[in-house]
């Protein structure tokens, strides 16, 4: 199947070649080494700061004395492991011809990042992980240098979405490339959308997005499907709506996918190439449904994290993440705790993978709930997200704010709000949020799916492990009451999935004979007697583990006293991917649930 679809995009492009089409936009990467030097607990502000007279920052020069890897987490490295400041980042690049603007393009850096083009500002980010651009403004042929500077400073005085109190590490750096994308023209086709409007017949709507001024709302243009005849279609307010030939559905057991080659009406000789894949999600009768059979997610959360690497994983640890899950028998991954980078949801269409996608948030209390300047950086940053992914047909499912204090109406306020942002990008993903107010929430009134967090016999301290038996009444007790409250409390049937549940294991500490708390045995048994129970629930429709792999998290503070060596180890594997004596009781259990129960 891989080597037919490597197949089917080659052709694509051999057609476009054919046809004397280009791609529009040329792409030019800027990874590499870059000069650097590091500021340690330094802020953007002390490091570049000043002000020359536009509200833009001056940008002094400065004296390189090292290199840094971009993409690159710097504390992630010998030199500067576990230090915070800002990283000054220079390189050059060449231009072939003048350009009539150009995209920069960072794919998630942290945790705020500022940049200059020939010593002119063109942008500030305070979306940590999330996929960003700006717009350079004209640029002439010939030789350029961009300065970059990434603060990690977690000063909740300036960094409004990343917290002193979030359970993962504040990497600082470029996690997953950087790159200009240049246009030559006044107006130029930049992107196509494809939403999926009927899986029965193979319906969809493309939506053409253009950059520049004056760009067409009504033309005529040639469309290509999987390398195929050119067929000339009209778009309508920029859209339109055909048949895919010869369709295939994408599915977890079948991840079909598709090429749209877009021509572009201003210049016939260049096209946009979009791949994609035809699916439908929706709920019904408690159930989540993709193409219109239910589906029943049995997954884990997954941090992008590594010790070597930071949040800068390369794509072969991407693959073998997935590898690992799907020989657990898992269709489902939940991005934990941000947006996702393309490669690997590339990856996850590619392999077929479920993925829920959401936006930085952790644990976020009434101060931040209420504050403007927070909610306004959660409607930025949730709306980027989504729009970055649609494409994508492995996620289906938006979410962001995980465990907000979701008892206040100060909550469901933000929570109707990212609702709303998601919604109106017509994707077609289910929204939700993971709540852990469970038996008090209000704010899961208007959300597709009702999502629960909880750990009974770990972080909820009345319960005792004590016996195997008491340890799954204890499990099945906590999981029965909480189903009973949404029930109850919102009165209808949507699907109810547990989107956090587990216990910690450190890898390597073993006792057979006790199964104490942080042995990899205590683990193995409280895995299995949970999954049981969950999968013997009627009410639940999927359940995500807590976690894939042990993360690295706070160090040498005080939420680091229950986190042995500065690590959440509550994963399945351990920091390197080694397996836990849990892997084996997940994949029985797995293997054993259907995916349509």
């Amino acid at each position: 199947m891989r080597i037919e679809r490597e197949i089917k995009a080659l052709a694509a492009v051999i057609a476009m070649l054919a046809a004397g089409t280009l791609p529009a936009l040329e792409k030019l990467t800027l990874d590499g080494l870059w000069d650097f030097r590091f500021e340690k607990g330094k802020s953007l502000e002390e490091v570049f700061g000043g002000d020359d007279g536009s509200g833009a920052t001056v940008m002094p020069a400065f004296e390189a004395n090292d290199k840094m890897t971009v993409p690159g987490c710097w504390n992630a490295m010998s030199r500067y492991f576990n230090q915070h400041g800002t990283g000054c980042y220079r390189r050059t690049f060449e231009l072939a011809s003048d350009a009539t603007n150009a995209f920069l393009v960072v794919d998630g850096a942290g945790l705020r990042s500022r940049y200059w083009i020939d010593g002119r500002e063109i942008g500030l980010s305070k979306l940590p992980w999330s996929k960003f651009e700006f717009a350079t403004g004209p640029l002439a042929r010939g030789t350029h240098e961009l300065v970059a500077a990434v603060d990690s400073v977690v000063d909740n005085s300036k960094v409004k979405l990343f917290w002193n109190f979030y359970d993962f590490y504040p990497y600082g750096g470029f996690h997953h490339g950087v790159w200009l994308e240049v246009q030559t023209m006044p107006v130029e086709l930049r992107r196509v959308i494809v939403r999926t409007r009927d899986y029965n017949t193979g319906l969809v709507e493309l939506e053409a997005q253009f950059v520049g001024e004056g760009s067409p709302t009504n033309f005529e243009t040639e469309v290509a499907f999987d390398g195929g005849a050119q067929h000339d279609v009209a778009f309508v307010n920029r859209r339109a709506t055909l048949n895919v030939p010869n369709f295939k559905l994408w599915s977890p057991a079948a991840p079909n996918l598709h090429t749209v080659s877009v021509a572009d009406p201003g210049a016939k000789h260049q096209a946009l190439s979009t791949r994609f894949g035809i699916r439908q999600v929706g709920t019904a009768n408690g159930r989540i449904t993709l193409n219109g059979n239910p589906v029943y997610l049995k997954g884990v959360n997954r941090h992008e994290s590594h010790y070597e690497f930071g949040v800068t994983t390369p794509v072969q640890l991407m693959y073998e993440d997935i590898q690992n899950l799907k020989d657990l028998g898992g269709n489902f991954i939940r991005g934990s705790h941000y947006a996702q980078c393309g490669a690997f949801l590339d990856l996850c269409d590619e392999l077929g993978v479920l993925v829920w996608e959401e936006s930085l948030g952790w644990g976020n209390k009434a101060k931040q709930l209420g504050d403007p300047e927070f909610c306004d950086l959660q409607e930025e940053e949730t709306r980027l997200m989504v729009q970055n992914s649609i494409n994508h047909p492995s996620v289906i499912v938006s979410a962001f704010l995980n465990e907000p204090d979701s008892d206040l109406p100060v909550c469901k306020k933000l929570v109707d709000r990212l609702l709303d942002t998601i919604r109106a990008e017509d994707s077609g993903h289910l929204a939700t949020f993971a709540c852990h107010r469970n038996l008090k929430d209000i704010c899961h009134t208007n959300t597709d799916i009702i999502a629960y967090n909880t750990y009974p016999c770990w972080y909820s301290w009345e319960m005792d492990t004590g016996s195997s038996e008491e340890m799954r009444r204890n499990i099945r007790a906590c999981h029965e009451e909480i189903v009973a409250y949404f029930r109850t409390h919102y009165k209808d049937d949507r699907p109810i999935i547990v989107s956090e549940t587990g216990v910690k294991a450190d890898y390597g500490v073993r006792d057979p004979r006790g199964k104490a708390q942080y042995t990899e045995d205590h683990q193995a048994e409280y895995e299995r007697i949970m999954l049981e129970e969950m999968f013997a629930m009627k009410d639940i429709a999927g359940v995500a583990i807590w976690q894939f792999t042990d993360c690295k998290t706070y160090t040498r503070t005080r939420g680091a006293r229950n986190r042995s060596y500065g690590v959440n180890t509550g994963g399945l594997y351990d920091l390197y991917r080694r397996p836990k004596l849990v892997v084996d009781e997940v994949r029985k259990l797995f293997t054993a649930k259907s995916e349509s129960d």
